[in-house]
């Protein structure tokens, strides 16, 4: 079973990008450009994996990052900051809104793969819930 990848970010270029390159990693990437339909998206479709871009307009990656974590059916999903955003408190606010990790862009594809890996394997382990997939395969 695949692992189903919600990405949200702005930026049409940036988002088939990471479709590609996620469903070149072995996922099932379900994306949007539209940050303020991103939660009704995740309770339609249950991903496994939240990817967030920070930038954003209207609601940027931490508001859409704490609402996910108040709602019940997004509260315990793994949430990825996949950002260009560099300030120093990145790690505070990070934390604050709720999200379990952050990779930078430019992208790597293997960095991305573990990171997302690791992501899911720290909320199962927080919450005992089963990951959806097991394995996502090294292949490309």
């Amino acid at each position: 079973m695949k692992y189903r990848v919600l990405v949200v970010d702005d930026e049409a270029d940036a988002l088939k990008l990471l479709r590609m390159v996620l469903e070149l990693s072995g996922y099932e990437p379900v994306t949007t450009v539209n940050s303020i339909e991103a939660i009704a998206i995740a309770e339609k479709e249950k991903p496994d994996v939240v990817l967030l871009d920070i930038m954003m307009p209207v609601l940027d990656g931490f508001e859409l990052c704490k609402m996910m974590r108040q709602n019940p059916v997004t509260k315990d999903l793994p949430i990825i900051f996949v950002t260009a955003y560099s300030a120093l408190d990145l790690e505070e606010r990070r934390t604050e809104a709720g999200a379990d990790m952050v990779i930078n862009k430019p992208i790597n594809m293997d960095m991305l793969k573990e990171t997302i890996t690791k992501a899911i394997t720290m909320r199962v382990e927080q919450t005992d819930i089963p990951a959806a997939g097991t394995d996502c395969g090294d292949d490309v």
